[in-house]
């Protein structure tokens, strides 16, 4: 496991993924100067770092001031305590009953909410007498997992008082950040809750990217200790409220040709032949081996573009599995082993132009997540700085 931090990764693919680690630390660093001192980080690293890598993200997120880690699951836990990461790590979902024993295998703290959360760790403590960690999840609002606001106070104070747990923290979640007719409910219950409950456990959390973000978060008032950041560190969510900061996106996507063609007018290119060429000339064609197998929705077909030699060129015809094709006929030494950059900055002397996931989003009618997710599944990394 050792290898997944290894710098840099050797592909053996014409198409892969780019991480800049630089923008990682410049964003984690940006954002500590926002949130108050005395809150601590958390990264969200589920997904693999939302396809970013978890294992080399979290060295350099560690490096710049986060204090812990949150993931999906036990397998993304365990992941990356093998991996050698020695940070708290945080199930922020709900563990299954029978692979609650691995949670202090590992030194990994547990979301619970539930009684038979409670009644399955008992019983895993009469084993090996060893207790755990966890955080309670409450629901003030999303409806998604978490107990009941109304009931929180007294589930927490009985967790609170059993000796095979150690309550660390409590925390909830918003349904949209960006939202204050649908967040000022949440707060306003999550407040009320922190205020009945003496002792608060250590941490008090809340605050995802967007209310991190938010200059108005962080009044006298907040309880909270702890604040949860995913996107965030990788380039995406900046505030509009907050001109302070201006996140780098870290991911970049990139392919080289591997055939150029030129191609009559009027022909039909890729399947159904759903784009013609111009009617007023030949057109060069260059196919990359990028296709929706690897994450590039084929939603995005005849809708994107790529850069390539500092200019930017269309992409035509149908996303295809494995496979994609761009009209280059504006690059006329266009060959072979070029690169064309789907995702990032094309050219050191055209900086300005940068293509980023926010543009496929708004396009594809998605978020900036589900790419990054999609992206992540075949498509070897690289890192730089």
């Amino acid at each position: 496991m050792k290898s997944l931090r290894t710098l840099p990764v050797q592909t053996r693919r014409d198409a892969w993924v780019e991480i800049n680690l630089g923008a990682i630390e410049a964003n984690a660093r940006a954002i500590r100067k926002v949130v108050p001192p005395h809150v601590a980080l958390m990264a969200v690293v589920k997904a693999d770092a939302y396809g970013h890598g978890s294992a080399m993200v979290l060295n350099t997120l560690g490096a710049a001031g986060v204090s812990m880690a949150g993931v999906a699951s036990m397998d993304e836990a365990i992941h990356i305590r093998e991996a050698g990461i020695k940070l708290p790590i945080l199930v922020i979902g709900v563990v299954p009953d029978w692979s609650v024993q691995y949670a202090t295998d590992y030194d990994i703290q547990l979301t619970i909410f539930a009684q038979h959360h409670v009644d399955s760790l008992r019983k895993a403590y009469q084993q090996d007498k060893k207790p755990f960690k966890v955080h309670i999840k409450v629901d003030t609002g999303m409806h998604r997992i978490g107990i009941g606001w109304e009931q929180a106070l007294d589930f927490i104070r009985a967790c609170q008082a059993l000796p095979f747990l150690q309550v660390e923290g409590v925390f909830t979640h918003l349904a949209d950040s960006h939202d204050d007719a649908l967040t000022h409910p949440q707060l306003a219950r999550w407040q009320t809750l922190c205020q009945q409950l003496d002792p608060l456990p250590r941490f008090v959390h809340i605050a995802n990217s967007g209310h991190a973000l938010n200059p108005s978060a962080w009044t006298p008032v907040n309880p909270n200790t702890l604040a949860r950041l995913g996107i965030a560190f990788f380039g995406y969510g900046n505030h509009p409220q907050q001109p302070n900061i201006q996140l780098q996106p870290a991911m970049s996507l990139k392919a080289r040709i591997i055939h150029v063609q030129t191609v009559p007018p009027n022909t039909g290119v890729s399947y159904s032949h759903a784009y013609h060429t111009p009617a007023d000339g030949d057109t060069r064609i260059a196919t990359v081996p990028l296709g929706y197998a690897d994450g590039v929705p084929r939603i995005l077909s005849g809708r994107i573009h790529g850069l390539t030699g500092g200019n930017k060129v269309p992409q035509v015809g149908r996303i295809t599995m494995d496979q994609m094709m761009f009209d280059v006929s504006a690059i006329p030494d266009a060959q072979v082993g070029d690169i064309i950059t789907l995702l990032g900055t094309g050219d050191a002397r055209h900086p300005a132009d940068a293509i980023w996931l926010d543009d496929w989003a708004r396009k594809a009618n998605t978020i900036e997540y589900e790419l990054m997710c999609a992206l992540r599944v075949r498509l070897p990394k690289t890192y730089t700085r």
